[in-house]
């Protein structure tokens, strides 16, 4: 035997009016059609649900122990059914945002607050990569529904808002013999050993953040993965390291020195999205960080 739903609504209006010409009315369908339905469900479970007079209706026994049931039935469907259509629009489920290193920093940390207060029924899930480039594949390949990278940005399929800009700094050990300059220029960095993620570089990348002394890795140059490494190599005095401003307030540290990189252009982190999104909450997630960032939205 299989239930309908709109069975059980008809059961429930008249049962929780007690006439049926009421209860016609607040289903919005015809009394004699709302009659007809009562019957079919009556016939189906094999008993009478409603005593009916010409005076008065009330619930048989048999209507009272269906009663209860029907409405945890109908409130669980239509809990569902709202789920559903919030999820649909963005309103509720989990938003994955993926991040490399100190992305965004303080600006991400305000959109994030502004987003839970607004859209307090999407839970955001974070999601770190080891690296800038791996960053923006995880949502290229829908592990993530969007992220804060540092340009470029490398593939087609992302749609992307720079958020903020900010200049590039150089680190180095207290004792080496950049320290000792008020700022550093390209020309300063051409002999000196680099230390990067240059396994995981592409040329658009390498391009981006070395390109005005580096034109590809030289030999004396070192390879690490993440920022801790790379610091780790700079405050033993093994190599420089190119960083954005920001670095320095969160990895700072006594061994590592930071000066500024002039006669370069400035490091930009932008949100970035699938073109395609899977998720609803996207668009709304976007809206925010246009709106923290004070990004006019582009005319369609």
């Amino acid at each position: 035997m299989q239930l309908e739903l709109r069975h059980l609504r008809y059961f429930l209006a008249v049962a929780e009016e007690l006439n049926f010409s009421r209860a016609a009315e607040r289903l919005h369908i015809a009394q004699p059609a709302l009659s007809a339905q009562i019957r079919s469900l009556e016939t189906q479970l094999g008993t009478e649900l409603f005593s009916r007079t010409t005076r008065k209706v009330d619930l048989t026994p048999a209507g009272q122990l269906l009663l209860a049931d029907a409405r945890d039935i109908v409130e669980r469907a239509d809990r569902a059914a709202a789920k559903i259509a919030a999820a649909a629009r963005g309103e509720r489920g989990a938003l994955r945002v993926a991040f490399a290193a100190h992305a965004a920093g303080e600006a991400s940390t305000a959109i994030f607050r502004r987003f839970a207060e607004e859209h307090p029924a999407i839970e955001l899930e974070l999601v770190e990569s080891a690296t800038l480039e791996g960053l923006q594949r995880l949502v290229v390949d829908h592990e993530a529904d969007a992220a804060f990278a540092w340009l470029p940005i490398l593939h087609d399929e992302l749609e992307s808002e720079v958020v903020f800009s900010e200049p590039k700094s150089v680190g180095m050990h207290p004792e080496h013999r950049l320290a000792e300059l008020e700022e550093v220029r390209p020309e300063d960095l051409e002999a000196e050993p680099i230390v990067s993620s240059w396994e995981h570089y592409s040329p658009a990348t390498l391009a981006y953040w070395l390109g005005p002394f580096r034109s590809e890795r030289t030999p004396i140059d070192l390879q690490a993965t993440s920022v801790d490494e790379c610091l780790s190599l700079v405050a033993r005095g093994l190599a420089v390291y190119v960083v954005p401003e920001s670095a320095q307030r969160f990895y700072g540290r006594p061994d590592v020195v930071y000066r500024p990189l002039v006669g370069v252009g400035p490091a930009s982190v932008a949100l970035v999205w699938h073109r395609e999104p899977q998720n609803a909450a996207v668009e709304p997630f976007v809206e925010v960080t246009r709106a923290i960032a004070g990004i006019q939205k582009p005319a369609r």
